[in-house]
């Protein structure tokens, strides 16, 4: 009577209630019973998740001697008729009579009987293995490996990708356990039918989470400069802003023109001498033809000029929407009537939507990363230290990619029916983005120095990726320095070199342009490259990823295509022209839909820092892992501190809130 509503009765009945003949021990989550991490976490508590316990299934066997100094550990499994049975192991441990333990880290599933064999966990490189067996095993293992994970083409231009084309026939290991209902990318269309297709039945887009601050403040200040400005900055797509050298010759701003946005006491001449200045170039949608089989036919590349002004906010002073000017292609002013400014700002986030998710998303996060995890599969072996370190980095990245060039951008996809950069404009701004992708660019300090964007202020997200950069970076420097004993180590690793060279050739497409290393010469270079693989598969990603949401709830804010053409004269545009312009109807409930999904966590939701997969078995690799996760909790504090004083927070790269790897 006192205890029926009690949890722990409630669980202790079916040991030993009436009825304790029924519970049994879950394997894996059943189809039919759709339980998420995000559902039960709170359960679960904070150090594990329910991957980890439902792998928790431990045997415990005694042999009848010793077995000697042990190498490898093979495990069977009887194959049933009838039935699925397969088995994930996550490591064995072996402890002799003195007390001796051996680990084996293993982390596989076991799906059919052919024997699984797992090495010994102590990390090796090539010429570390020190027996034929050990040998033998390797040489195995990479075969197989590079049968199972093979590069395809996916379109001329366009880094290679996986040979699987649906997720189905991907190894078992590469897939995301524990899928959302319909998979990650159906539940698009299962949103939408609860949303209606009607325009006025749009504000129900609100069940799909709680208001916050970000997506108020979009919807109440999407029209203010302040804030059009601070996007650049902080917004989905914060990459792209460079300061202004000079004012380019295909951009003919006067100071007459920007005087008023000025002030007095200045001129346009000497706050660029200043460093005040900012531009951000579209170019590359430059001659790029819309999708006009969707009705959406309008493409821009435009240019905008910007002001940081001594009150430390950034403003718009000047937009041309063509790359082209003339009579035709205006220079649209802050001084122009509001309708005209108004539309000019549209066709810049016009552009900005197509660059952040062909580029700064897909393209420099989630294509990169399958480049990434497929060298790491095909070319280091499961003992390698790098491979122990990566594979945290690249899980399931192979899994969600395969569901994007399915869903997302295939023929019919989200991006035909609701994005300007539908249909062959895809493909032609995915081949510009690699021609434009340089290892300077992917790498932070170095972006950031080429941009000139080191003093602008307010700008969070340079301040919080610099430290996760550094975080990651320092741990790098501590793992290599434990495995490489000089430069001469690295140089002669052939795994590492195999591995980099595979990237430079299969992802970077030989592109001697690009910058990218194609072989390691120092334990410095190593290091470098393991940083931008770790902070692009994890803080990078994030950057671009987690905010969509909050900035294209509101369209007129993110305009993922146009409605008409853009202006070519002043004084023409109406209010009834800008709420033709942005996306209606159907289009703007996907693309709110699908950016909202998009932004949740990954389905497998293992923050930075949090490695589940205990691959690393010596004790001063952990203390290193252990020192990575104070510096990130010292980071998460400071950002926290930080965002006190803000409104909006910005909280993308909160250690807490990003993934190990792009698994969404």
């Amino acid at each position: 009577m006192e205890h029926w509503h009690d949890d722990r009765f409630f669980g202790y009945q079916f040991l030993n209630g009436s009825n304790p003949v029924l519970i049994e021990q879950c394997k894996e989550i059943p189809e039919k019973f759709p339980v998420t991490e995000q559902m039960v976490g709170p359960s679960l508590g904070s150090n594990t998740s329910l991957q980890q316990e439902v792998q928790k299934y431990r045997l415990h066997m005694t042999t009848k001697s010793e077995l000697g100094d042990l190498l490898l550990v093979k495990l069977f499994k009887e194959t049933f008729v009838v039935g699925k049975d397969d088995w994930y192991c996550s490591r064995v441990m072996v402890e002799t009579t003195n007390k001796l333990i051996y680990h084996f880290p293993c982390y596989s599933w076991i799906t059919d009987s052919t024997p699984l064999e797992i090495i010994e966990g102590t990390a090796r490189k090539i010429n570390e293995y020190k027996s034929p067996i050990l040998e033998q095993y390797r040489v195995d293992e990479m075969r197989k490996r590079q049968e199972e994970y093979q590069w395809a083409v996916h379109a001329p231009g366009v880094p290679k990708k996986i040979q699987y084309d649906k997720d189905n026939d991907l190894p078992r290991d590469a897939k995301i356990p524990f899928e959302r209902p319909m998979g990650i990318f159906l539940a698009i269309e299962e949103a939408i039918s609860q949303l209606g297709r009607d325009e006025e039945k749009q504000p129900q887009v609100r069940l799909y989470g709680c208001i916050g601050s970000v997506k108020d403040y979009v919807m109440e200040h999407w029209q203010d400069d302040r804030f059009f400005g601070y996007q650049f900055l902080n917004g989905s797509n914060p990459v792209l802003i460079e300061q202004c050298k000079e004012i380019p010759e295909k951009f003919p701003v006067t100071e007459q023109m920007v005087g008023p946005s000025l002030g007095s006491n200045t001129s346009l001449q000497q706050e660029v001498q200043k460093g005040n200045i900012y531009l951000v170039d579209y170019e590359m949608l430059d001659g790029i033809k819309a999708n006009p089989e969707a009705g959406h036919e309008y493409l821009g590349a435009p240019m905008c000029l910007l002001y940081a002004n001594p009150m430390n906010q950034l403003l718009p002073i000047a937009i041309q929407i063509t790359q082209h000017p003339g009579p035709e292609s205006p220079i649209f002013l802050p001084s122009d009537s509001q309708c005209d400014w108004c539309l000019a700002k549209m066709w810049v986030r016009n552009a900005d939507v197509q660059v952040h998710q062909l580029v700064s998303h897909l393209l420099r996060t989630h294509l990169f990363g399958e480049i990434f995890g497929i060298a790491t599969l095909r070319r280091l072996a499961s003992a390698h230290p790098i491979f122990k370190l990566l594979m945290p980095h690249v899980k399931y990245t192979l899994h969600i990619n395969i569901a994007a060039r399915d869903l997302l951008i295939s023929e019919g996809g989200i991006f035909d029916q609701a994005f300007s950069s539908g249909g062959t404009a895809t493909v032609e701004i995915l081949q510009r983005g690699l021609e434009r992708a340089t290892y300077e660019s992917m790498c932070l300090p170095d972006n950031l120095a080429a941009r000139r964007v080191e003093k602008i202020p307010n700008y969070y997200f340079r301040d919080d990726a610099q430290k996760i950069w550094q975080a990651i970076n320092k741990f790098t420097e501590n793992i290599i320095h434990l495995y490489y004993e000089n430069d001469a180590s690295v140089q002669s690793d052939t795994e590492l070199q195999d591995w980099v060279k595979e990237i430079f050739t299969e992802g970077l497409l030989a592109k001697q342009s690009s910058g990218f290393p194609s072989s390691f010469h120092s334990k410095t270079e190593l290091i470098k490259f393991l940083t931008m693989v770790i902070f692009t598969c994890s803080g990078q990603h994030s950057s671009v990823n987690a905010g969509q949401y909050d900035w294209a709830f509101c369209v007129q804010n993110y305009p993922s295509m146009m409605g008409k053409p853009a202006p070519t004269k002043k004084d023409q545009v109406t209010e009834a022209d800008i709420a033709d312009t942005f996306p209606k109807g159907i289009k703007k409930i996907k693309v709110i839909t699908a950016t909202y999904l998009l932004s949740q966590p990954a389905p497998i939701n293992t923050k930075l820092g949090t490695y589940v997969e205990e691959r690393f078995t010596e004790l001063v690799a952990r203390a290193h892992i252990t020192d990575f996760q104070k510096a990130l909790l010292q980071i998460e504090q400071e950002i926290t501190k930080r965002n006190q004083d803000l409104s909006p927070a910005y909280t993308y790269l909160l250690p807490s809130l990003i993934d190990n790897s792009v698994a969404v």
